[in-house]
């Protein structure tokens, strides 16, 4: 009996881990519905605070965008990058000669629709979405390099169902951190608990 049960518990946590988390491109779907623009602007509004604009104040730039650069997060990068440097009190031209090229690679921006399935206790349906940005400072005289700023915020909608009834209300969460090294039960704890983000309000 006591094996039987040794057995079973084996069985029930390892499809736990292995049904924890799961995603899936959404092919194209792109920033269609409104909430995965928001995820898409909470994730751009993350990694942009880790941006440092303060040797450009007082510059004129030019913000070139290159990498993989999509029609849906054009704007919006291009936006993100220009208008928080001009926060900062950089001068933004849009033709003619710059002090400073500040090219824009785009590393990653869009979303996924990801699932979370513990069997019995719960299940979340999310739209998550990442913004990975390289920034770099280049003298547009000579095209040589000044600086390199690596940035990255992730975001995510998310909606629960506790033990297959209770249905809670859509939230948004900001990544706050990563767990890269952490066990299997760890990162199934964190799979219910959230504990690697934060709530935040509707954007």
């Amino acid at each position: 009996m006591k094996n039987f049960l040794k057995i079973t518990l084996s069985i029930l946590f390892l499809l736990l881990v292995s049904a924890c988390q799961s995603t899936q491109k959404t092919y194209g779907e792109g920033l269609v519905s409104v909430v995965s623009q928001n995820v898409v602007k909470l994730a751009g509004n993350s990694a942009i605070t880790q941006a440092d604009f303060s040797s450009i104040k007082g510059k004129k730039i030019l913000v070139e965008l290159t990498g993989f650069v999509e029609e849906r997060t054009k704007g919006f990068i291009d936006n993100l990058v220009s208008s928080n440097a001009e926060k900062e009190g950089a001068r933004l031209i849009r033709s003619g000669d710059p002090d400073i090229l500040v090219e824009v690679v785009v590393n990653s921006a869009g979303n996924d629709q990801g699932t979370s399935r513990i069997p019995v206790i719960n299940r979340a349906l999310r739209t998550e979405s990442v913004v990975d940005l390289t920034l770099i400072f280049r003298d547009p005289s000579t095209g040589s390099r000044i600086s390199t700023q690596d940035i990255r915020g992730e975001a995510k909608y998310e909606q629960k169902r506790w033990v297959g009834i209770i249905d809670e209300s859509g939230k948004y969460y900001i990544k706050s951190s990563s767990m890269n090294n952490g066990n299997l039960a760890d990162k199934v704890r964190s799979d219910i608990t959230n504990d690697e983000w934060i709530l935040v309000d509707r954007p």
